[in-house]
């Protein structure tokens, strides 16, 4: 059998890669609970968190809020398939489809894609921008004039997923 001449190349430059990585490996000591407790104070100090103000008054974000989910949403329901969107996203409800808003016995609940699959004839979608939906743009002319004009129930969407379109803010004057 024939040996290889390359084998005691590569054990040896094996050997030197090792000790190359054993001197860049450095010792240090651990911190003890004094420098993290120091390091901890030190911190805490130059919070700037501390230096605001304290707000007087009811929390904003815990007011108001609404229990539960099917308050804050529509049902729409046909067929055996329901779904929820956001109250104020139905832009258009012809008076043929009003029987459809709210939950029939028997639904079954599914997400806004299954449903607007199933439920295209009557169901249309209306892309609209986020800040059309925050009411700080107007909708179109035109489009106002064909949800005037449409004969579907007509839903909001952002990025193909229903959402509440905010009246429009009035101009602030001075």
């Amino acid at each position: 059998m024939k040996r290889i001449p390359c084998s005691g190349a590569i054990a040896l430059a094996a050997s030197i890669s090792l000790l190359s990585a054993q001197q860049k490996q450095q010792m240090r000591d651990a911190a003890t609970h004094e420098q993290l407790a120091g390091a901890l104070k030190q911190q805490q100090a130059n919070d700037p968190l501390r230096e605001l103000p304290r707000q007087e008054g009811k929390d904003p974000s815990k007011e108001n809020v609404p229990q539960d989910l099917i308050s804050r949403s529509d049902v729409l329901c046909f067929n055996g398939l329901a779904t929820l969107v956001p109250k104020k996203s139905i832009l258009a409800l012809p008076p043929q489809f009003a029987d459809r808003v709210g939950m029939q016995p028997g639904a079954r609940l599914v997400g806004w894609a299954e449903f607007h699959a199933a439920n295209r004839g009557w169901v249309t979608s209306q892309e609209i921008t986020l800040a059309q939906a925050r009411g700080e743009q107007p909708l179109e002319e035109a489009l106002n004039e064909r949800l005037a004009k449409s004969a579907n129930v007509v839903v909001s969407t952002l990025q193909g997923g229903p959402i509440s379109k905010l009246q429009p803010i009035p101009p602030k004057t001075n």
